[in-house]
């Protein structure tokens, strides 16, 4: 004897929202369309839309209560109610049963199952009268992928070659899926519309066609390359062109190379993400590139001049002032990363350290010697500031 309640896992005494909200969880789990091509969830959703139909029904709760699941038969509930032998005849019945109950396309519940109820009909729901369109052609799947490419490369652009798995239409067939013109027939079931019509009291009911899966039509003599399908999966190496400037993170569309649509729909996309790998000494910011310089302290004291490099690949002269203290940054105009979209060209920051000279020979230390005795304070500003600071606040 089948058990309705053990079926929707609810007690005897489920209350009409408990009932409905406990076969809307069980029904989105195994419903055709999330679990495509799997018999076991089929027949569970069939199951638990025939213990729906039965226990949202005060009348048929109250024969399977008293009398169980022979009194429904006894009573004369198989045939009007959709049941053959205890179950639906047909898929098209327990699709009926989902439907209602949702309520149609116009319901939304907090559960997100307008959300998925749209997914599953393409957000048909009831309507107020004939739903004419059909599902038709089907965009091909969009990829995605990731090319990593140098600090250098992100900056001067490159080209790089990619190997792809996309499905193509098939040569045999000019991607109808047919022996010849001859194999194809509108579809029996929906009369090549794509969608079945159903009529429920006031409203139609507009449902993708499950014998043609909404393509409005039917391949009686397939193709033998791509058995039916219209396509068959190839290997392709492709050229990308990385333009100058792209960052980390950006993505390059790349239109028509995804997979080729099904029932002549249009190709999809395949989307390049970008990584750029980290330099030794550049850092980017947005289009202003940051390098960091060493100098000596006679360099900083007495000024200098300075060969650094671009990222670009070429070399530029910066001029070092006298007295430059260590952080200090310059700004070469124009010498940075090229914008992405072509709008000018970014900086060059140098950044200055003072480096502190290590492993003194004995002159070298005697020449520092004689350089502090020669020191006074306006050579150290910062430092008698910073002393004079000290003086106020502890006097």
């Amino acid at each position: 004897m089948k058990d309705y309640y053990a079926t929707l896992g609810i007690a005897k005494g489920a209350s009409p929202e408990e009932i409905k909200k406990a076969y809307r969880k069980k029904a989105l789990e195994c419903h055709p369309d999330r679990n495509a091509g799997n018999p076991k969830a089929e027949a569970q959703f069939k199951q638990v839309s025939e213990a729906y139909e039965v226990l949202s029904d005060d009348n048929r709760r109250r024969v399977y209560d008293q009398y169980g699941e022979e009194g429904l038969r006894g009573a004369g509930m198989g045939g009007a109610g959709g049941f053959q032998g205890g179950g639906f005849s047909s898929m098209e019945e327990a699709l009926r049963t989902f439907m209602g109950a949702f309520g149609g396309g116009g319901a939304r519940s907090g559960d997100g199952s307008e959300s998925i109820f749209e997914s599953f009909f393409g957000g048909g729901g009831f309507s107020g009268g004939e739903e004419e369109a059909a599902a038709g052609p089907r965009k091909g799947t969009s990829k995605k992928t990731t090319v990593k490419v140098t600090f250098e490369e992100a900056a001067t652009g490159t080209e790089k070659e990619l190997t792809i798995h996309n499905f193509i239409p098939c040569q045999t067939c000019s991607g109808t899926g047919a022996k010849s013109k001859t194999g194809i027939k509108p579809c029996f079931a929906c009369k090549g519309k794509g969608q079945i019509l159903q009529s429920r009291g006031f409203f139609s009911m507009a449902s993708l066609c499950g014998h043609c899966n909404g393509a409005g039509q039917i391949i009686i003599d397939p193709c033998k390359d791509c058995t039916g399908t219209g396509r068959i999966k190839e290997k392709q190496r492709i050229k990308i062109r990385i333009p100058p400037g792209v960052d980390n993170g950006m993505r390059l569309k790349m239109s028509g190379y995804g997979d080729a649509g099904e029932a002549g729909g249009a190709t999809g996309d395949l989307f390049v993400y970008i990584e750029v790998l980290p330099h030794g000494s550049f850092q980017r910011e947005g289009d202003d590139v940051l390098l960091s310089l060493p100098i000596t302290f006679s360099e900083a004291a007495l000024g200098c001049k300075k060969e650094v490099p671009t990222p670009l690949g070429q070399t530029c002269r910066v001029s070092i002032p006298e007295g430059i203290q260590s952080g200090k940054t310059l700004r070469v105009s124009g010498k940075g990363f090229p914008n992405v979209h072509g709008q000018g060209q970014g900086d060059l920051l140098v950044r200055l350290t003072v480096e502190t000279p290590v492993k003194l020979s004995e002159k070298q230390k005697e020449l520092f010697r004689s350089l502090e005795e020669l020191e006074s304070p306006h050579n150290h500003p910062n430092k008698k500031t910073f002393f004079d600071t000290l003086k106020g606040f502890f006097s």
